[in-house]
């Protein structure tokens, strides 16, 4: 479909793209078991990526702001010492801005009802934030949503949700290398900073810790309601769009199984999912940033 993506008004793009935006999320239970003990895998230090440069996403013109720089449903407020800048790997970037220039085809336009565009919300995370997020604010985040959570299930649910802290450069979490990130869609605006009811409906109410972050949710759970009728034919739009396949191009980016919005490249828990023998990304160097 490579030959196609260079003509935005070729009837035969339209067709496949109207396709695409609707197809289901696959089943990701397989996925989810895959993920398990991801930081085991090796990673190649050797591969031509392994040091690549990390880049500030707004040179890229990639909207983004870190959400623990706002307030924010894990914590109320913002986290004091939290930069709103966000970093990536080059080439993730670099991909993510093909991603958002191709968004800009009508019929991506007129499936939204708007020209959308995409907006990061995390991307190279310190390793004392992580310690922080796991140790502390999303254990009390899960018991302030399931008061009565049995430390066995607390400690299940931690898992899927939050990576383990490590400054271990074999065993780094995916946050800490600048291959992954967490991202949404949005209304296009001209700031790159974060903006209140701008984003567009993918079935995510701010702090929910349930089943419902699970990337395929909405297709073993049947919608009932117009909202989530709404948020799974997005979240199958989205889907499309960050593996490129609605563009006829894959990405490479890895969907992590257990929350919609983290997705990577690189990585071990990317690596992992999708049966790859080695990561290349390992700590990455924030000595500049």
């Amino acid at each position: 479909m490579s030959e196609l993506t260079n003509s935005p008004n070729n009837h035969e793009l339209s067709q496949f793209i109207e396709a695409a935006l609707y197809e289901p999320v696959p089943n990701m239970d397989e996925l989810r078991e895959r993920k398990k003990n991801y930081n085991q895998i090796p990673i190649d230090l050797t591969h031509e990526l392994s040091n690549e440069q990390v880049v500030d996403i707004a040179n890229y013109n990639i909207a983004g702001q870190a959400y623990y720089s706002r307030p924010n449903a894990t914590t109320g407020e913002a986290i004091t010492g939290v930069p709103k800048k966000l970093f990536l790997r080059k080439s993730i970037a670099e991909t993510l801005t093909k991603l958002n220039l191709s968004l800009a085809n009508p019929k991506i336009t007129d499936f939204f009802g708007g020209e959308v565009e995409l907006y990061l919300q995390d991307a190279l995370r310190p390793v004392k934030l992580q310690k922080r997020l796991h140790d502390e604010l999303i254990p009390a985040l899960l018991r302030k949503n399931q008061p009565d959570i049995s430390d066995e299930e607390l400690n299940v649910r931690l898992k899927d949700i939050i990576a383990l802290p490590s400054s271990d450069p074999n065993k780094p979490s995916p946050h800490a290398t600048g291959g992954a990130f967490d991202v949404i869609l949005r209304y296009k605006l001209p700031t790159q900073t974060y903006v209140e009811d701008s984003t567009v409906p993918l079935g995510h109410i701010d702090g929910d810790t349930s089943l419902r972050i699970r990337p395929d949710y909405f297709e073993q759970n049947s919608p009932e309601t117009d909202n989530d009728k709404l948020a799974q034919r997005n979240r199958r739009a989205y889907y499309a769009i960050l593996t490129g396949k609605v563009f006829g191009f894959d990405t490479g980016f890895v969907n992590n199984p257990t929350e919609w919005w983290h997705w990577g490249r690189g990585d071990q828990l990317s690596a992992k999912v999708q049966s790859a023998n080695t990561a290349y990304y390992s700590l990455a160097e924030t000595s500049d940033l």
